[in-house]
């Protein structure tokens, strides 16, 4: 569907945003967008919205396309309340839905929290549609796995996971990223000895529509890590040996940012990201 209206929401009378929606896996996206040239693509978090990443909106549309989708789960986009449908190959269908609704091949991905979750497993799988990849405070899968089962401040920092486990319907969707995930949080590193380490390759592609290049989790194409060193959620220890699954990343460490460091340091994660993209 085109693009129809100014987003409601506040400081979008100024943005020059308009919205529609795509179709995704099975789900209609809503989406705000802006601009033109190369698409940038923003996946926001939980419990966030494509609001999350206004200061970036408003920056980048100057030369690119720029397109914030409120991921499935998140109001106005649908929300199932099946947890099959957030299973990580639905997850990546809506990527892969977005791309095509806006008639590109390829994209300057950029994610936060859940968002960058699904980013990083997009650009490793699908490398020839990521131009470039950025992350905002959010995990890599496999290095998040590490953390779980050994580090017992991530352990404690992740408890809240548990919790969504626990919750009984009706609970909120976002709830389901949670519980469809392979990985589980334990209660202790003791609890985490006894967890079986779960085939993350074997879950995160199974079943999905397009076949990915390689199921290695490596992310090869240039990559900005951008991460807020006093995120009381996603510890710093989720640097640690990162290149030995991005060998093309460049950290940016932001020592007094949190767990959304667009919003907090934008002019800051707005430079960096600037001159990421002027890089040859």
């Amino acid at each position: 569907m085109a693009s129809t209206a100014i987003w409601p929401r506040p400081g979008a009378s100024q943005s020059g945003l308009t919205q529609g929606y795509a179709n995704g896996d099975g789900v209609k996206l809503h989406f705000v967008r802006a601009g033109e040239g190369e698409l940038m693509l923003f996946l926001h978090g939980a419990p966030d919205s494509g609001a999350l990443y206004m200061s970036q909106l408003t920056e980048f549309s100057r030369d690119h396309m720029v397109v914030a989708p409120d991921l499935r789960g998140f109001p106005p986009s649908d929300h199932p309340k099946e947890v099959d449908a957030y299973v990580m190959p639905r997850l990546l269908g809506d990527v892969h839905a977005l791309l095509r609704h806006f008639g590109r091949e390829k994209c300057i991905l950029v994610g936060n929290d859940l968002g960058g979750y699904i980013a990083w497993v997009f650009a490793s799988a699908y490398p020839g549609r990521v131009e470039r990849l950025i992350i905002l405070n959010a995990p890599h899968p496999a290095i998040y796995l590490r953390e779980v089962r050994n580090s017992a401040a991530q352990i404690q920092a992740s408890q809240y996971e548990r919790e969504y486990h626990k919750a009984v319907a009706p609970y909120p969707a976002l709830y389901n990223y949670y519980r469809a995930d392979p990985i589980k949080v334990p209660s202790s590193i003791a609890d985490a000895a006894n967890m079986e380490t779960p085939d993350l390759a074997a879950r995160f592609f199974a079943d999905g529509a397009e076949p990915p290049a390689t199921r290695s989790l490596r992310v090869d194409v240039p990559t900005l890590v951008l991460w807020g060193m006093q995120d009381p959620v996603c510890l710093p220890g989720q640097l640690d040996n990162l290149h030995d699954h991005a060998p093309k990343a460049t950290v940016v460490r932001i020592e007094d940012a949190g767990h959304r460091p667009m919003q907090s340091h934008p002019v800051l994660v707005n430079r960096a990201i600037r001159d990421f993209l002027r890089r040859a």
